[in-house]
Protein backbone atom coordinates (compact mmCIF):
# COMPACT_ATOMS: atom_id res chain seq x y z
CA UNK A 1 0.00 0.00 0.00
CA UNK A 2 2.78 2.22 0.77
CA UNK A 3 4.66 1.68 -2.83
CA UNK A 4 1.01 2.72 -4.82
CA UNK A 5 0.68 5.89 -1.75
CA UNK A 6 4.01 6.97 -2.86
CA UNK A 7 3.73 6.61 -6.50
CA UNK A 8 0.78 8.67 -6.55
CA UNK A 9 2.83 11.47 -4.42
CA UNK A 10 5.55 11.42 -7.20
CA UNK A 11 2.63 11.81 -10.09
CA UNK A 12 1.05 14.71 -8.39
CA UNK A 13 4.39 16.11 -8.02
CA UNK A 14 5.98 15.69 -11.39
CA UNK A 15 9.06 14.28 -10.37
CA UNK A 16 8.43 10.92 -11.16
CA UNK A 17 11.38 11.15 -13.19
CA UNK A 18 13.96 11.84 -10.21
CA UNK A 19 12.72 9.08 -8.31
CA UNK A 20 12.41 6.20 -10.87
CA UNK A 21 16.09 7.01 -11.55
CA UNK A 22 17.23 7.02 -7.81
CA UNK A 23 15.40 3.52 -7.12
CA UNK A 24 13.07 4.73 -4.39
CA UNK A 25 9.90 3.71 -6.40
CA UNK A 26 9.13 2.09 -8.74
CA UNK A 27 5.14 2.20 -9.96
CA UNK A 28 3.49 -1.37 -10.46
CA UNK A 29 2.90 -1.90 -14.15
CA UNK A 30 -0.47 -3.04 -14.85
CA UNK A 31 -1.53 -4.26 -18.83
CA UNK A 32 -5.10 -3.35 -19.50
CA UNK A 33 -6.72 -5.48 -22.18
CA UNK A 34 -9.55 -4.13 -23.41
CA UNK A 35 -11.26 -3.74 -26.83
CA UNK A 36 -13.77 -1.34 -26.51
CA UNK A 37 -11.74 1.96 -27.27
CA UNK A 38 -13.59 4.50 -24.44
CA UNK A 39 -13.40 1.77 -21.87
CA UNK A 40 -10.05 1.15 -22.24
CA UNK A 41 -8.64 4.82 -21.99
CA UNK A 42 -11.61 5.39 -18.99
CA UNK A 43 -10.09 2.33 -17.32
CA UNK A 44 -6.16 3.32 -18.36
CA UNK A 45 -7.00 7.09 -16.70
CA UNK A 46 -8.12 5.76 -13.89
CA UNK A 47 -5.27 3.12 -13.26
CA UNK A 48 -2.57 6.10 -14.23
CA UNK A 49 -4.73 8.65 -11.50
CA UNK A 50 -4.04 5.65 -8.85
CA UNK A 51 -0.54 5.86 -8.99
CA UNK A 52 -0.06 2.70 -11.66
CA UNK A 53 1.67 3.29 -14.44
CA UNK A 54 -0.72 1.30 -17.47
CA UNK A 55 0.40 -0.51 -20.59
CA UNK A 56 -3.00 -0.77 -23.03
CA UNK A 57 -3.91 -3.72 -25.53
CA UNK A 58 -6.77 -4.01 -27.90
CA UNK A 59 -6.19 -7.55 -28.38
CA UNK A 60 -5.22 -10.99 -26.90
CA UNK A 61 -2.07 -11.33 -29.14
CA UNK A 62 -1.30 -7.21 -28.39
CA UNK A 63 -1.63 -8.64 -24.52
CA UNK A 64 0.40 -11.78 -24.82
CA UNK A 65 3.27 -9.47 -26.40
CA UNK A 66 3.18 -6.94 -23.58
CA UNK A 67 3.45 -9.25 -20.58
CA UNK A 68 6.22 -10.86 -22.39
CA UNK A 69 8.25 -7.64 -23.15
CA UNK A 70 7.20 -5.72 -19.88
CA UNK A 71 6.65 -8.53 -17.66
CA UNK A 72 3.44 -6.05 -15.42
CA UNK A 73 2.84 -6.61 -11.92
CA UNK A 74 -0.45 -7.61 -13.59
CA UNK A 75 -2.42 -8.07 -16.35
CA UNK A 76 -6.10 -7.30 -16.57
CA UNK A 77 -7.57 -9.08 -19.13
CA UNK A 78 -11.55 -8.76 -20.81
CA UNK A 79 -13.05 -11.90 -22.04
CA UNK A 80 -14.18 -10.79 -25.18
CA UNK A 81 -11.20 -9.71 -27.00
CA UNK A 82 -10.94 -10.01 -30.79
CA UNK A 83 -8.60 -12.84 -32.26
CA UNK A 84 -7.24 -14.36 -29.07
CA UNK A 85 -9.90 -13.89 -26.73
CA UNK A 86 -9.32 -13.74 -22.86
CA UNK A 87 -9.09 -17.36 -21.69
CA UNK A 88 -7.13 -18.17 -25.20
CA UNK A 89 -4.72 -15.32 -24.36
CA UNK A 90 -4.66 -16.15 -20.35
CA UNK A 91 -3.98 -20.21 -21.06
CA UNK A 92 -0.67 -18.72 -23.51
CA UNK A 93 0.43 -16.68 -20.20
CA UNK A 94 -0.24 -19.30 -18.13
CA UNK A 95 1.48 -21.83 -20.01
CA UNK A 96 4.88 -19.47 -20.93
CA UNK A 97 7.50 -20.07 -18.02
CA UNK A 98 7.99 -16.21 -18.59
CA UNK A 99 5.01 -15.15 -17.74
CA UNK A 100 2.81 -17.93 -15.92
CA UNK A 101 3.59 -15.95 -12.45
CA UNK A 102 2.12 -12.94 -13.52
CA UNK A 103 -1.26 -12.50 -11.84
CA UNK A 104 -4.27 -12.29 -14.30
CA UNK A 105 -7.32 -11.15 -13.55
CA UNK A 106 -10.66 -11.62 -15.79
CA UNK A 107 -11.67 -8.02 -16.08
CA UNK A 108 -15.48 -8.86 -17.62
CA UNK A 109 -19.07 -7.92 -17.42
CA UNK A 110 -19.32 -11.75 -18.59
CA UNK A 111 -18.02 -12.81 -15.13
CA UNK A 112 -19.86 -13.24 -12.42
CA UNK A 113 -17.82 -15.61 -10.12
CA UNK A 114 -15.04 -17.48 -9.12
CA UNK A 115 -17.38 -20.22 -10.26
CA UNK A 116 -17.42 -18.95 -13.55
CA UNK A 117 -13.66 -19.06 -13.57
CA UNK A 118 -13.65 -22.70 -11.84
CA UNK A 119 -13.33 -24.53 -15.31
CA UNK A 120 -10.84 -21.99 -17.13
CA UNK A 121 -8.75 -21.69 -14.04
CA UNK A 122 -6.11 -19.66 -16.05
CA UNK A 123 -6.97 -16.82 -14.36
CA UNK A 124 -6.39 -15.75 -10.69
CA UNK A 125 -9.07 -13.64 -9.76
CA UNK A 126 -12.06 -11.43 -11.53
CA UNK A 127 -13.54 -7.97 -11.65
CA UNK A 128 -16.50 -7.27 -13.15
CA UNK A 129 -17.41 -4.60 -15.31
CA UNK A 130 -18.73 -1.46 -14.51
CA UNK A 131 -16.75 -0.78 -11.68
CA UNK A 132 -16.37 1.89 -9.94
CA UNK A 133 -12.75 4.38 -9.93
CA UNK A 134 -12.55 3.74 -6.65
CA UNK A 135 -13.18 -0.14 -6.54
CA UNK A 136 -11.40 -0.78 -9.56
CA UNK A 137 -8.31 0.89 -7.74
CA UNK A 138 -9.12 -0.78 -4.69
CA UNK A 139 -9.47 -4.42 -5.97
CA UNK A 140 -5.89 -3.80 -8.12
CA UNK A 141 -4.31 -2.76 -4.89
CA UNK A 142 -5.78 -5.84 -3.02
CA UNK A 143 -4.61 -8.15 -6.17
CA UNK A 144 -0.81 -6.67 -6.66
CA UNK A 145 -1.07 -7.42 -1.97
CA UNK A 146 -1.15 -10.91 -2.31
CA UNK A 147 1.66 -10.77 -4.72
CA UNK A 148 3.99 -8.19 -2.85
CA UNK A 149 5.30 -10.79 -0.14
CA UNK A 150 6.78 -13.31 -1.65
CA UNK A 151 8.24 -10.61 -4.53
CA UNK A 152 10.29 -8.67 -1.79
CA UNK A 153 11.65 -12.16 -0.90
CA UNK A 154 12.65 -12.95 -4.14
CA UNK A 155 15.59 -11.72 -6.20
CA UNK A 156 13.26 -12.35 -9.65
CA UNK A 157 11.06 -9.62 -10.23
CA UNK A 158 8.13 -11.47 -11.60
CA UNK A 159 5.29 -11.19 -9.07
CA UNK A 160 3.94 -14.48 -7.68
CA UNK A 161 0.64 -15.37 -7.13
CA UNK A 162 0.17 -16.66 -3.29
CA UNK A 163 -1.75 -19.78 -3.21
CA UNK A 164 -4.76 -20.18 -1.04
Amino acid sequence: MRQRESAAGVVESGNEAGLAEAGEVRKPVVVLAEDNDDARRVYGLVLRHFGYHVEEACTGHEAVRLARTVRPNLVLMDIGLPGLDGWQASRVLKSDPITRGIPLVAFSARVDSSADLGERASFDGFIRKPVSPSDLARRVGAYLELVEPICAESDDPTPRPTSS
